[in-house]
């Protein structure tokens, strides 16, 4: 018997070193659940195209938008555990799961992570309608009247972002959901929404462009993308600890083997001058982790998250 598992497991290995030589067979998807121009697309596209060069094969991006991320999730929770299709899943996916039930999927049974991509701090913008250069003027505002701001639905970082926001400033907010962050910045410079919270990556440009004003970010010390902008800390508001991260996940059975090489093919594209001027250029940077170290963190985030959203009394969808 003994005899007999040791030709089994021996057979297994050899499949799955055959897998991973064989990987990838046609094209991969990259799944990204959120409007195209947004921060998980554009970080999304910079992978693909580098995983494309790396395995000479074709890698696109498919956009399926809506309900924080959820839509896109599912459809990657049903497709075969090969690796030809993955997803993007910033850090909302830890979060969702704790205000909203009935999910068309489940985090921990549905997916295994695979790499982490890069991180970047949240910054608070604003648009016309809210004439603020600073967070005390800003909060003047907020006070005097509710101020709209846009979200990605409920459970989204940019949702977690404003409540933690009502928490730390004792000020009242209302909510507008959109499909994706590209729709809600959009509206904010149009002044239809008064605010919106957005990765660096995301609102970068626009901020440039002098289209938004950029009041505060998160993390523990300015961004050196825009180093005339005082952290929430700085200007005296604690508890802002929300940054926005993106890894791959594949669906759950994904052969280890192959997960192995999208690492490692991953990690490679990262450690790359072009992989990280990408990511600099709007003050995020890229975060290679090994395939455990990365499950270990996707399992933290997802408990921090139903802790904030118990303390917050976060009412669950």
């Amino acid at each position: 018997m003994r005899i007999i598992s040791y030709a089994a497991a021996a057979i297994l290995a050899l499949t799955a070193t055959a897998a991973s030589a064989q990987f990838p067979e046609k094209v991969v998807t990259v799944v990204v659940g959120y409007t195209p121009g947004g921060s998980n697309d554009k970080v999304g596209r910079h992978i693909a195209d580098g995983l494309k060069d790396t395995w000479g094969q074709p890698v696109i991006v498919e956009n399926r938008p809506g309900a924080g991320g959820a839509i896109g999730a599912a459809h990657v929770s049903q497709a075969a555990p090969d690796g030809h299709t993955l997803m993007v899943g910033p850090v909302t996916i830890t979060m969702i799961e704790s205000v909203q039930a009935n999910l068309p999927y489940d985090l921990d049974a549905d997916f295994t992570p695979v790499a982490m991509l890069g991180q970047v701090p949240m910054v608070l913008a604003v648009g016309p309608s809210v004439p603020a250069k600073s967070v005390k003027e800003f909060l003047e505002i907020a006070r005097s009247k509710t101020l709209h701001s846009g979200t990605t639905g409920v459970g989204a970082i940019d949702h977690f972002a404003s409540v933690l926001l009502m928490e730390s400033a004792g000020i009242k907010l209302e909510t507008v959901n959109y499909k994706g962050g590209t729709d809600a910045m959009i509206d904010l410079i149009g002044g239809h929404v008064d605010m919106y919270f957005g990765s660096l990556t995301q609102l970068m440009q626009q901020i440039r462009a002098g289209k938004l004003t950029a009041i505060a970010v998160t993390g523990d010390k300015r961004s050196d993308a825009l180093p005339d902008t005082p952290t929430f800390a700085e200007a005296g508001l604690q508890g802002m600890d929300v940054q926005q991260w993106w890894a791959i996940f594949a669906p759950k059975k994904t052969p280890d083997a192959v997960i192995e090489k999208i690492n490692a093919d991953i990690n490679a594209i990262l450690e790359s001058d072009g992989t990280k001027a990408f990511f600099a250029q709007d003050g995020a940077y890229p975060d290679p982790m090994e395939v455990q170290e990365l499950k270990d963190f996707v399992k933290s985030e997802s408990e921090k998250w139903q802790k904030i959203a118990k303390q917050a009394n976060m009412a669950v969808q």
